[in-house]
Order: C-alpha cells, then structure tokens, then sequence
C-alpha cells in the first residue's frame, strides 16, 4: 500500500531495497521502479523476478548471508575484489535475462567493509566506475564518515556531501543521500564545476558598465 500510494501521490520514482526476490515481486507490481538488492543476488530468483518486469537493478557488493554477523572484513586489495564481483554480478543478472541497459552497480560502502575499506573505495572510485555501467554511491550518514571526522548520526551532512560529491568527480551518476537539498545543491554544483551542466544564471558581470 506504501508504494502504491506514493507512485499515485507523486509519480516519482520510487526504488525498493530488498534481497528477497518474493518482497521485490510485489514492490514492482506495486509501482516500483528500481529494485536495490543490498545482497548481490543472494537470493537467486532475484535475475529472474527484474528481468520479468521493467525495473532497474542494483548490484550491490556485499559478502555472506544478509544480515548475519560475519567475521571480520579481510581483502588484499578492496577494490579489485569488489570489481571483481559486481563483473561477476552483471554477468548473473544478464545470464538470468536482465538487460544491461537496466543494471546499476553499487561498491557498497560499510557492508563488510571497514572504515579504511571504504575511504579506498572512494579514492579509487572510477575503478568502479570503469565496469563500463552507471555507478552508485550510497556514503550519506556511513558510519566510515563519522569515524574519519568523528561525529555520531546526524551530525555527518559535511562528511556525507564531500564524500558524495567526491564520487561524482570519479564518475558518480547516481548518489544515495538523506538531506535532498543540499545534496541537489551540491551535485548540480559539482556537474556545474565539471562543465556537466549550465549555470542556471549567467549575468554576474556581465553588465556593459556597472560591473564590480
């Protein structure tokens, strides 16, 4: 009923987090447009169940069993591991029908990733970006900002929008955020920067003679 009413309400777009391929079933038949699977297809009806609608899909890197204590998060090199496996996600959800055109991927900032972990992915985030399909960054409120500038939820909106707009400059096209204005500011602002988009005034000195 939730999704339902939103899409009614507003008709914007409404995306689903959900593993289960049961719950993302009845999300999409119920008016939702993406489906953000936090598990990377654990659930192997998952391919099946997007390919059979018109929904996007995030792959999203995660290791184990969602939601089930894990041990201590290990890599040799995070990146290239968590590469290596959204590749090996897109090839899943093509073999299981989905078309590429409809895949977004996700690093997965924090999920079993340290604070350390996720700072790499972020600097080396066009690696991510490099697996050739619309990346996502999902940083807003990560417990990796507060103990990089030490401050507890809802006082991570600075840390959140430099990570976010960090990402953009790597090739971010799509980010996850909590405050909606501020990231709006700030990633119009950065696309402003990068030559992605126009300024929505120009007139600042432009004046033939009252200029400062």
């Amino acid at each position: 009923p939730v999704v339902e009413g939103i899409v009614a309400a507003s008709g914007v777009i409404i995306s689903v987090d959900t593993n289960v391929a049961a719950v993302a079933e009845r999300a999409i038949a119920a008016g939702a447009s993406v489906i953000n699977d936090t598990s990377g297809l654990w659930d192997p009806r998952m391919a099946e169940v997007v390919a059979n609608s018109d929904a996007n899909l995030v792959l999203t890197h995660s290791v184990g069993t969602p939601r089930a204590e894990k041990p201590r998060p290990q890599y040799d090199d995070v990146v290239a591991e968590v590469v290596s496996f959204l590749r090996d996600r897109v090839t899943r959800a093509v073999d299981g029908g989905v078309p590429l055109e409809r895949l977004i991927v996700d690093p997965g900032h924090d999920l079993n990733k340290n604070t350390v972990h996720s700072l790499e992915l972020t600097r080396r985030f066009e690696e991510i970006v490099a697996i050739g399909l619309p990346t996502l960054a999902a940083v807003s409120n990560k417990d990796f900002i507060g103990e990089s500038i030490d401050r507890e939820q809802g006082q991570r909106l600075a840390g959140s929008l430099a990570a976010a707009t960090f990402c953009v400059v790597k090739g971010a096209r799509i980010i996850r955020m909590h405050d909606v204005r501020a990231s709006v500011d700030a990633v119009r602002m950065t696309e402003a920067i990068l030559g992605m988009r126009q300024p929505v005034h120009a007139i600042h000195n432009t004046d033939p003679e009252k200029n400062v």
